[in-house]
Parts: C-alpha cells; sequence; structure tokens
C-alpha cells in the first residue's frame, strides 16, 4: 500500500476527498491529515507519505514553502496541488517545486480518480525500477545501478558490466532524436544498436553497448579510442535511419577511475544539439546556451484566443518565440519551461470559463515529455498541436453546449481580460458577443443564476484578494489593477464582497 496525507486547513475538503476515490482498491492508505504547513511538514518527517495533496493557503506556513521544504530532501514525493486559486504565479511556483499536477477547487471526482490512477503508474514504475537497481547491487553510486540496470544489449550477448568497463579507453554517449515522428520502442532501438555495432568503422574496438531509454545511448570502447571518421558514421547511420545523433566522447584513464563520475554527469547533460537539425560531436568544455527567459505576453493571448476560439495567433506568437531562442541559443531548459508555461495557462483558462469534465486533452500536460524532448523542431511540434487539440476540444463543447452556453464562456472570457480596464461596461461584453445589451443580460442570468456585472465583481475581488495577500502594493495600487479609479470605492466594494477592509483582510491573512 502506498501512503496518502492531505494537507488543508478546511476538514471537509479531506472528508470529500477520502470519499471520492476507492483509495485501499487503488492501492493507497491514508495515514494522515494536517491542517497548517508545519503540522504539514511534521507529519512528512513522522509518515514518510508516498503522496500528498496539499493546499496553498495554509495558517503558519503556505502550501508552496511547505513544498519547497519538503523538496530539499526528497525529491520523489508525488505532491499535488488543490487550490481555489487559479493565479498563474502560484501554479509557476508549484511546476518549478516538482509538483505532479494543480488541481482547481472544486475538484471533479473523475478527475480526481485520474490523478491518482495517474501516481499510482508512477509508482509502480519507481518501485519496479528499484527492484531490477538490487540486482545489480555494487559499491559505487545510485546512477551507476541505473544505468546497469537499464543495460538490455552488449557487444557478445553477455553481461559482465564491471569488468568491461574498468578496462574501457573511451566512452560515447548518444542522444538520439527523431527527425520525423515519436521516439523509438525499444525493439526498435535494439535493432538499429545490432546494426550500428555492425558497421566495420564503428564496431572496431567496441565492446559495449548500454541502451537507456528511446533516445540515450552509450559506446564503450576498450582497445582503441575511436577517431573522426567513427563518429561521423555514427552520425550517417542515425541520420539515414531518419535519427539525429549528438555524440560527446570522453577518454578515459586509469586515475578517472571510479567511472560514475563521468556517467553521471554525461546522463544529467543539457544536450548541446538542441537546435541542430541532423546532429554533431560536441566538446564540453563550453556551455553554447544562454540563459535568458523568454517574456511573452501570454495571458491576453490565451484568454483572447480561448474567447475567439481561434488559436493562430496564439501559434504564430510561439513560433516567434521559438525562432527567437534558437537565433539567440537560448538555453533549452528555459524553453522548455516557456512550453509547459503555455500549455498551463490555457489549462487554467478552460477550467475557470467551461466545465472541468470537458476538457479530457489538457489534464495530463505530458510534463515529463516537454522535458525530455531533446530537439527544439519536436518540442515545438509537440506544443502546437496540444494547442489545436485543445481548441477543437473547446469547438466540440461549445457546439454541444449549446448557444446560451457558448455566450456565456465567451463572456466570461471576456471580463478575464477586461476587467482590469476601469471603462470596462455590460455593453462592451454584449458588443463583443454580438447580441442586444438587453437579451445579453437576460441570457447570462437564466444560464448562471447570477447577473453578468456580479461575475465581473466576483473576478475583481478575488484577484484583489490574491494581491493583498501576495504583494506589498498599496491599497490604491491594487484598487487600480482591478479596475477601480477610487480607492473609497474599492474599499467600499471589497469590505461589502468580504466583511473586512483591504488592511485587516492583509493583516489577518
Amino acid at each position: 500500500m502506498y501512503k496518502v496525507c492531505f494537507v488543508d486547513d478546511e476538514i471537509i475538503n479531506y472528508q470529500l476527498f477520502e470519499k471520492m476515490v476507492p483509495w485501499e482498491e487503488k492501492g493507497f492508505q491514508i495515514v494522515g491529515t494536517a491542517a497548517d504547513g508545519q503540522e504539514a511538514l511534521q507529519m512528512y518527517e513522522r509518515l514518510q507519505p508516498d503522496l500528498i495533496f496539499m493546499d496553498i493557503q495554509l495558517p503558519l506556513l503556505d502550501g508552496l514553502e511547505c513544498i519547497r521544504c519538503i523538496r530539499e530532501e526528497n525529491q520523489d514525493v508525488q505532491i499535488v496541488i488543490v487550490s481555489a486559486y487559479s493565479d498563474f504565479s502560484y501554479a509557476q511556483k508549484a511546476i518549478r517545486y516538482g509538483v505532479q499536477d494543480f488541481l482547481l477547487k472544486p475538484v471533479s471526482r473523475m478527475m480526481l480518480n485520474q490523478q491518482v490512477d495517474k501516481i499510482k503508474k508512477t509508482l509502480d514504475s519507481r518501485c519496479r525500477q528499484e527492484k531490477n537497481r538490487d540486482l545489480y547491487s555494487n559499491p559505487y553510486t545510485d546512477e551507476m545501478n541505473q544505468i546497469f540496470a537499464c543495460i538490455s544489449q552488449n557487444a557478445d550477448g553477455k553481461m559482465p558490466p564491471y569488468k568491461y568497463l574498468s578496462e574501457m579507453k573511451a566512452l560515447y554517449r548518444l542522444i538520439l532524436r527523431p527527425l520525423t515522428g515519436d521516439e523509438a520502442p525499444a525493439a526498435r532501438m535494439k535493432e538499429l544498436t545490432a546494426g550500428l555495432a555492425s558497421q566495420p568503422v564503428v564496431s572496431e574496438g567496441l565492446d559495449l553497448i548500454f541502451i537507456l531509454s528511446g533516445t540515450s545511448l552509450y559506446l564503450g570502447y576498450g582497445d582503441a579510442v575511436p577517431d573522426e571518421s567513427a563518429a561521423q558514421a555514427i552520425i550517417a547511420f542515425f541520420r539515414e535511419n531518419d535519427y539525429a545523433a549528438e555524440l560527446y566522447l570522453w577518454k578515459l584513464e586509469e586515475s578517472t577511475w571510479p567511472l560514475c563520475d563521468f556517467l553521471t554527469r554525461s546522463y544529467s547533460q543539457e544536450n548541446y544539439g538542441f537546435y541542430e537539425k541532423y546532429g554533431s560531436v560536441y566538446k564540453l568544455e563550453d556551455y553554447p546556451f544562454q540563459d535568458t527567459e523568454l517574456k511573452a505576453p501570454l495571458d491576453g493571448l490565451i484568454v483572447a484566443a480561448l474567447a475567439e476560439n481561434t488559436p493562430e495567433s496564439l501559434i504564430s506568437l510561439i513560433d516567434g518565440q521559438f525562432n527567437k531562442a534558437r537565433l539567440e541559443q537560448i538555453s533549452p531548459r528555459l524553453l522548455k519551461n516557456f512550453a509547459l508555461d503555455v500549455l498551463v495557462k490555457i489549462k487554467f483558462g478552460l477550467k475557470k470559463f467551461a466545465p472541468e469534465e470537458s476538457f479530457h486533452l489538457m489534464r495530463n500536460l505530458r510534463m515529463e515529455k516537454i522535458y525530455d524532448t531533446v530537439s527544439c523542431d519536436v518540442l515545438k511540434r509537440f506544443l502546437c498541436r496540444r494547442i489545436e487539440e485543445a481548441f477543437d476540444e473547446l469547438d466540440h463543447t461549445m457546439r454541444k453546449a449549446g448557444k446560451g452556453e457558448h455566450a456565456v464562456f465567451r463572456a466570461n472570457s471576456f471580463a478575464e481580460l477586461k476587467f482590469s480596464d476601469p471603462g470596462f461596461s455590460v455593453q462592451m461584453a454584449a458588443d463583443f458577443i454580438g447580441i442586444s445589451k438587453n437579451y445579453f443580460t437576460s441570457l447570462y442570468k437564466e444560464k448562471t443564476g447570477i447577473g453578468y456585472w456580479d461575475y465581473v465583481t466576483q473576478l475583481r475581488m478575488q484577484k484583489a484578494k490574491e494581491l493583498l495577500t501576495t504583494t506589498d502594493d498599496t491599497i490604491g495600487t491594487v484598487a487600480r489593477q482591478i479596475g477601480y479609479e477610487s480607492e473609497y470605492h474599492f474599499s467600499r466594494k471589497f469590505k461589502e464582497y468580504t466583511g473586512q477592509s483591504p488592511n485587516r483582510y492583509r493583516r489577518h491573512s
């Protein structure tokens, strides 16, 4: 049984979670709950759970800081953020801390069960890897064990890895990426490596082949260090088989043993050929990338695209950002962060404006797919495909929902885009949708049960609460950021909405 814990200052929330999932049937046991951040850290130390559902807004220590503390000690525990706050800054920080997902309250039963099933698969896979690693226990490091556990082929069909490695004079690391389609399955990788080993210029002195994944393998040479002709032959071989190959070469001596230092560094090295089409041979002495963050006006563009159900302008911006990254040789890690940011923002927009159950395609952001990608072109294709799929799903849902629900969706999206404008009005929303003001207000009230301006006020007040608790901005600045020109008018409306003045709310949050 895997151990699961809940952290939320409202007991009813984790009571609902307990009832919504058949935990024991799925292989989980609820072992603890906590109502504040400090209690959560103590619970984690005591119980060492496999899975934690964590609220963000907690007394004493907020959820993000709690996660940061846990991550300093343990990178493996599965953490899912559950929050009523939809501000992207929360999700962005949570992603940087390595959370598995970010769920917006209220969470549907189906969505929660899908998330638990996904995490169960991850935990099961980790257990299998640990069992395999135990089969190859040795005096070196865990990284070494991981590599040996993944060996699936070597030159003579036997597997005495320590003897081989201690006699290696050179080691090639290859990162492969498909020129078309996805990475090769394991059977295809074995076929490719066998074909590579049969090439005369490559096979001379070749003693060992490590297959780590569908994109990474090692070639070990014991008799002679391969020359430039061998490197070019490897690149040509994989290119003929629709793969680009990056090669990193280490010349090994007895003084550099244990070899695990080299393997560990090479295994985690950011691929230098990310922007290259066909691959090349690389030296690791000089880091070739710029650590420059990509900044783009995503928020407004995404909301506008959702309101109009037209992703073309968003895809055009992405194309420009990828071209900029290639031209300026921006770190692949930062470009991958940008890609994930785009998908998270779209996911939040879909959840905010339409029924969560409708958008299956955006529930799994495939973070591992993004960060495992070794090619700029493949990453761009993946990102654009996911965006197109999301908008196709949106179009299908809106057509199925009917004219009234479509109007509500577009009106809510438009409000998200314009609520910070002091001149925003109901008439502007009606004009945007293309119907009269009177018909729009009655239709909106019929479909949602509240007036449109009540919804706009809710948006403004929710944003005000987030700004008051996450920034040191003055009350006047907060008022202007959410569309109020008068600080007095904002304060009066905020107290009417929350029962507290802005200052009091800030002091007690």
